[in-house]
Parts: structure tokens; C-alpha cells; sequence
């Protein structure tokens, strides 16, 4: 599944999943454009662990959760390697195990502007600049396919863009661009799950629930995620692709 003379761009990948994703085309051969919002060192240890697989890298900074932030984001890429083959929408928040009538003004707004906004914005841009026969990949979640107790804001935040990847697929499907998401259950090294707050008793009633009988990891959804990016995926487009261990 090589990615050898392509360009990808991932947001919010100076850490966490977006790090393993970008990581992940890395070593697929792509060159890569690290997004972060404010963590400059993360990124710096980013583009030097990519380098390290003799490719290209290029970090920027830019907000992605507003569309000014994205288009430089783009632009910066576009000037350093002139096309870009690849856009993944990472970038995103969790405020979870709240129940709607607990949800605050503040806090539904954050969800708002930073997941179905930033989201909009990332596969706006993508849908300008992203070349012929190009791959475009959102990092959803499973809260999106089941309701379930405490996560109706952040399920509701995320879903808006599934529906958008679907009708992008068709809108794009003539120039052999594919529109895809990818929906991931619990995952170790993400979202809530960086918080050592986050106590043991919870993690294993969410591992009760999955089949397999474990969380997932970030190399498991980047493995997912590099697979649509290659040509192997060329015949899917407007799907959600779960990766959840069989949760849902």
C-alpha cells in the first residue's frame, strides 16, 4: 500500500492520533504537513521522526478550527510541494460523560466550532485544492452510530460531517476522488483516554462491551486509515469504515 510520490496533510497532528496517522503515510512513503495549533515541540518531533524515513515534511502552524486557519494551512502546503494528494480532518475534541440537560452554553459551542465547523472547513478546502484521483479521509466515532448515555453533544457535533463525507463522494466522485470516514471506538493514546484521570473501573466497562475484548490503540485506526488513503481503497468512497472491535 504505497503512498510514494504523494502529498497528506493531516490536522491536529502533533500528538495522539493524528501523529500516528501522519506517521502511519510516513512510512507508506508520503510526504507529509504536520498541523498544530499551539504545540510547536510536538510537531518539531514530528517532522524529525518522519524525516527519518526519507521523506518530506513540512509543520504548520494554523487554528483548524477556522477558515482562515485552514487556508493558510493549505496554502503553506501548497507552496512547499505543489499538490496534495491526501487530506485527513483529525483535528477535534471531546467532552464526553455529560448528559444533555448538564451540557453548558460554553461547552457546546467549543464542541461546535472545533468539530462540525473545523471539520467543514478542512474538507471545504480539500474539496478546492486536493488533486484528481485524490483520497479524503474524516476521523469520526462510534458515539455516532449508537445513541448512547453521556455523549449526545459530542455524537451530535461529530455526526453533521459523516452525512457531508457522503454527499462529498458524489460531489467529487467524477474527478476519481474518494470521500471516506473513519469510525473508531475507544482508543488508547486519544481523546479522553490521555487523562490518567480517567479511572480504571471506566475503561473496563467500555472493554466489556467490545468483542475483542480490548481498547483500541492509535496504530490500529492509522493502519485503517492508511489502507483507504492507498490504491488498494480506489472503489470506496461515502463509507464509514468502523473500527471498534466489534462495539457496534
Amino acid at each position: 500500500m504505497t503512498l510514494k510520490g504523494k502529498v497528506a496533510l493531516v490536522t491536529g497532528s502533533s500528538e495522539g492520533l493524528g501523529r500516528a496517522i501522519l506517521e502511519k503515510f510516513a512510512s507508506q512513503g508520503a510526504d507529509v504537513v504536520i498541523n498544530y495549533h499551539s504545540d510547536a515541540a510536538g510537531a518539531e518531533a514530528v517532522e524529525k521522526a518522519v524525516r527519518a524515513e526519507g521523506v518530506r515534511a513540512l509543520s504548520v502552524q494554523a487554528d483548524a478550527s477556522a477558515p482562515d486557519g485552514i487556508k493558510s494551512l493549505f496554502d503553506a502546503a501548497m507552496n512547499e510541494f505543489g499538490k496534495i494528494d491526501i487530506v485527513v480532518a483529525n483535528a477535534g475534541i471531546e467532552i464526553v460523560n455529560i448528559n444533555v440537560a448538564d451540557f453548558t452554553d460554553d461547552d457546546y459551542e467549543r464542541l461546535i466550532r472545533i468539530n462540525t465547523k473545523g471539520s467543514f472547513y478542512v474538507l471545504r478546502e480539500a474539496a478546492r485544492r486536493i488533486s484528481d484521483n485524490g483520497r479524503i479521509i474524516t476521523i469520526s466515532s462510534n458515539t455516532t452510530t449508537v445513541p448512547q448515555v453521556g455523549v449526545g453533544a459530542y455524537g451530535g457535533s461529530k455526526i453533521a460531517t459523516n452525512y457531508l463525507v457522503r454527499v462529498l463522494a458524489l460531489e467529487l466522485g467524477p474527478r476519481g476522488i474518494t470521500v471516506n470516514t473513519v469510525i473508531p471506538g475507544p482508543i488508547d493514546g486519544a481523546g479522553i483516554f490521555t487523562d490518567p484521570k480517567v479511572n480504571v473501573e471506566y475503561r473496563q466497562s467500555l472493554i466489556a462491551t467490545i468483542p475483542l475484548g480490548r481498547m483500541g490503540t492509535v496504530q490500529d485506526v492509522a493502519g485503517v486509515t492508511g489502507f483507504l488513503a492507498s490504491d488498494d481503497a480506489g472503489l470506496i468512497t461515502g463509507q464509514q469504515l468502523v473500527a471498534d472491535g466489534g462495539m457496534h
